[in-house]
């Protein structure tokens, strides 16, 4: 999981992402206070860029504060669900104090899908060569 605090520029947030390879901040309330104030998406940034607002402008003022939530010991499809229903792309991952712990993505989720079939293709060869 990568932060940025609220106070930080959207220019200094999508150069973050660009570093990082991902869509996604978690943004807390400062640099020493973990706080989960919100998050921040490309989708965001790509809407700042399109107003014709500066990019120099402080996070806190644009990023999403209602942000969906998932606890760390919940299934992937509780995320998945969370994803689905709210429509985006990604949930923040939170411990049982509501302090963020991760994210999860729908690349994230796509990959999982990926390695499960995987493993039930690898089984079902094991299971179907064993009986010749």
């Amino acid at each position: 999981m990568v932060t940025i605090s609220a106070d930080k520029s959207i220019f200094e947030a999508a150069k973050l992402m660009v570093k990082n390879n991902i869509g996604l901040l978690v943004v807390t309330a400062t640099d020493r206070n973990t706080e989960l104030a919100g998050v921040i998406s490309e989708r965001d940034i790509i809407r700042v860029i399109a107003s014709g607002r500066r990019l120099e402008i402080p996070i806190n003022g644009v990023c999403t504060k209602n942000v969906v939530t998932v606890v760390a010991d919940a299934d992937v499809a509780e995320a998945a669900k969370a994803m689905n229903k709210h429509g985006i792309r990604h949930v923040v991952v939170v411990d049982h104090a509501t302090k963020p712990v991760g994210v999860v993505s729908m690349r994230d989720l796509v990959g999982e899908r990926s390695t499960l079939t995987a493993i039930l293709q690898s089984n079902e060869k094991e299971i179907f060569h064993g009986a010749d």
